[in-house]
């Protein structure tokens, strides 16, 4: 069977031949869900809006109360960090213009993305939902006293870790 490595826009005379896909993460600030529905909204399309200005194309964006995914087709010329800064810090400004209170915490993760797997990423992506919220057990959530005797190990509470997202 013959594979294609190259699409029909790639052979058009003055075009690049590149193919380059990330997907990007960010957090709110601390991970606290922070982004109401009706922000995420309007966040899903402002992160769309703005990454055609900036020259990305978005293939998939899913915002969730605390963090934002996006998968981009980009240039080989753009730098991922100034990407990611435009982003996050366009997006909250705008945002909180429109009266949400969304802060991003700091950093992000970037994962390339070969040619063959984007449609699976981008399957991932769109399946992705909010975590339950944590209850925790009273009696974990319970002050402990000072003055225990020697040797006595303190029990942590139970924190759910989030599952690895991509």
């Amino acid at each position: 069977m013959h594979r294609r490595l190259m699409h029909e826009s790639d052979l058009v005379p003055g075009r690049a031949a590149h193919r380059l896909y990330v997907h990007v993460v960010w957090p709110t600030l601390g991970s606290i869900p922070l982004i109401t529905a009706e922000a995420r909204d309007a966040l899903e399309r402002h992160l769309i809006v703005l990454s055609r200005r900036l020259d990305a194309q978005p293939l998939c964006v899913r915002v969730l109360s605390e963090r934002a995914h996006i998968l981009l087709r980009f240039k080989p010329g753009h730098s991922v960090s100034e990407l990611v800064s435009r982003l996050k810090g366009s997006s909250e400004a705008a945002l909180n213009l429109e009266g949400h209170s969304v802060r991003w915490g700091r950093g992000y993760a970037a994962i390339s993305i070969g040619g063959d797997d984007v449609r699976r990423v981008m399957r991932r992506i769109v399946r992705l939902t909010d975590p339950a919220p944590v209850s925790v057990p009273r009696s974990a959530s319970a002050p402990r006293r000072f003055g225990r005797r020697k040797g006595t190990a303190r029990p942590l509470p139970a924190v759910d870790a989030p599952e690895p997202s991509g």
